[in-house]
């Protein structure tokens, strides 16, 4: 089995967890056997089914693995499991459909997302639907047992670049004006982030593991939207929307 501290990304990049949170961690005691976990995988990538599966197994049961939203629903109805990790995209159908159709019926059932995408309007369908957590596949098997362990804990897990778009959703349900970051996608923001903390474009395509063209690309969005020139501004509006902290 891969080292749990590993950084290898669940969809085969690589990223460190987030800063102050610990790369290792027991998962939270479940129904199973021994008080593991009991676990349905819904998500029509074998690769990821398989991988996420071959992770999980040492510390969770693993009782039913499906490849789409019927037999996701079938399975989670059948074995009534703890924790459900789905793709929120199964077959070019929409995955949010499994939690409408089984939250209700299976109300102890925690539900993950486990996503290539990080948009907004995926995030918030999500969450709207009745997710207890959102993740995307670009996070490492920490990322993972973090957010398994935050469903449990506190009902609730959402990574921290992704947060402004459930503020964003607020706000313009309830009417409020937007702020100025909201058409910015999670990466974009994660790019303003390390162009704010002081890194060149090289060390931030390290960092993310991409290409320096496209770093290069996702500031040029990033700047485009918010109407801003040069990294100086870009650091002002980081510091400003809390991106990042300044030491005094």
């Amino acid at each position: 089995m891969p080292d749990p501290s590993s950084k290898a990304g669940l969809s085969g990049r690589i990223l460190s967890h987030p800063p102050g949170e610990p790369a290792t961690g027991a998962l939270p005691a479940g129904s199973g056997p021994g008080g593991r976990l009991r676990v349905v995988l819904a998500d029509d990538h074998a690769i990821v089914r398989e991988g996420v599966a071959a992770l999980l197994r040492p510390h969770a049961a693993i009782v039913a693995s499906t490849a789409n939203v019927e037999e996701g629903v079938r399975a989670i109805l059948r074995e009534d499991p703890d924790l459900v990790v789905f793709d929120n995209v199964m077959c070019g159908l929409n995955g949010i459909e499994v939690v409408r159709r089984v939250a209700a019926r299976r109300p102890r059932t925690r539900l993950l997302c486990l996503s290539s995408r990080d948009d907004a309007p995926s995030v918030q369908a999500a969450f709207d639907a009745g997710v207890h957590g959102y993740l995307t596949k670009r996070g490492s098997f920490a990322h993972l047992v973090q957010a398994i362990d935050r469903v449990f804990r506190c009902g609730c897990y959402v990574p921290h670049e992704m947060a402004h778009v459930l503020v964003q959703g607020f706000r313009t349900r309830h009417g409020l004006p937007p702020s100025d970051g909201q058409t910015l996608t999670a990466r974009e923001r994660e790019v303003v982030r390390l162009y704010a903390e002081g890194l060149i474009t090289r060390e931030i395509a390290d960092t993310l593991h991409v290409s320096m063209k496209t770093v290069g690309t996702h500031r040029e969005h990033a700047m485009e939207k918010l109407g801003l020139r040069g990294i100086a501004q870009l650091t002002r509006y980081a510091i400003r929307e809390g991106l990042i902290s300044v030491d005094d």
